[in-house]
């Protein structure tokens, strides 16, 4: 039994956004394929767009110079929930994470609405061996702080964050909140957020768990900045790249487990494999290195020449007979 109809995963949903947008006005090939990056993932453009010019699935009519199509249906695409959907998403109010993303009102809300649905499952029946356990504690004080976050990221508004550093020095800083980012591994949440200095702003990475107090500065950045710039500016020179196996749904499974990463894939048309380069924060490459060894053979590490290194020496600690 399947959580989820096939009719409600991503590739049908950026179907949806581009015969939404067709059923307004002609659109070509590039648009398209912008339409699938932005909804989808780096390969989702790869996958559908020739399904969707060829004719394979019929949704959409050309127009008279064959270079933009319209969409084919009256009515626009609609997705209920299903019992199933709803089962699952009484679990997720059973996750204490969830907490950090709404108010005691929506949560009271949200479990009126799915009061008639039963749990598809008891959470506490699985058992996670592959992470550490110092996750984050959920409290009232981090959950205050997160969602003083989270508006700020919204709004552009500053923030006096007092934390304590991987020294445990205490430290005040005002930020910019750009985004939060979550580790399975670690069991974390992390903040990206940026900091003005004379030459300019520089990003930082915070521990939400390490911050011991959130003052709002009710001071609103208003002019651009250029975040995605200043994130490239973290990132480590030389990207990982690993080839990736056409077998066991491999493609899929590595584009969502590294979705959190910026990466570029492209296809080999002589093999038939990804190549898949992820450009990452020096400071988790540990923890990148633990997430491409666990998925074995259907991944191989191309380079840099560090990088591989590493691969090699724990894969070779891991065929060591273990001591008594």
């Amino acid at each position: 039994m399947e959580l989820f109809s096939e009719i409600y995963n991503c590739y049908y949903q950026v179907v949806a956004r581009i015969l939404e947008e067709a059923a307004h006005k002609p659109v070509s090939q590039n648009e398209m394929t912008e339409i699938a990056q932005r909804y989808g993932y780096d390969e989702s453009a790869l996958s559908i767009i020739p399904h969707l010019l060829n004719g394979d699935w019929a949704l959409f009519s050309p127009d008279d110079s064959g270079k933009k199509f319209t969409s084919r249906l009256c009515n626009p695409v609609r997705f209920p929930l299903t019992s199933l959907q709803k089962s699952w998403l009484k679990v997720l109010l059973k996750d204490e994470r969830i907490r950090l993303f709404f108010t005691d009102q929506q949560l009271e809300l949200l479990q009126e609405e799915l009061a008639d649905a039963s749990p598809l499952y008891d959470p506490s029946a699985f058992h996670y061996f592959d992470q550490f356990q110092d996750h984050d504690v959920i409290n009232a004080s981090f959950r205050h702080h997160f969602q003083l976050i989270l508006k700020a990221v919204e709004q552009h508004q500053t923030l006096k964050i007092s934390y304590y550093s991987v020294k445990q020095r205490l430290i005040e800083f005002t930020y910019l909140p750009c985004w939060i980012e979550y580790s399975a591994k670690d069991g974390k949440f992390r903040l990206y957020a940026l900091y003005r200095r004379r030459n300019g702003w520089r990003m930082d990475v915070l521990h939400i768990g390490r911050i011991v107090k959130i003052e709002e500065t009710g001071y609103y950045i208003k002019e651009p900045v250029q975040i995605d710039r200043l994130a490239d500016d973290t990132l480590c020179q030389e990207p990982l790249v690993m080839e990736i196996s056409d077998e066991r749904n491999a493609l899929e499974r590595t584009m969502l487990h590294f979705s959190s990463y910026q990466k570029k894939v492209e296809r080999m048309e002589e093999t038939g494999k990804y190549l898949c380069s992820i450009y990452y924060d020096k400071t988790r490459e540990t923890e990148l290195l633990i997430q491409v060894l666990a998925f074995g053979p259907v991944v191989r590490v191309v380079g840099p020449a560090s990088f591989l290194k590493q691969v090699m020496e724990r894969v070779n600690r891991q065929q060591l007979p273990v001591r008594n």
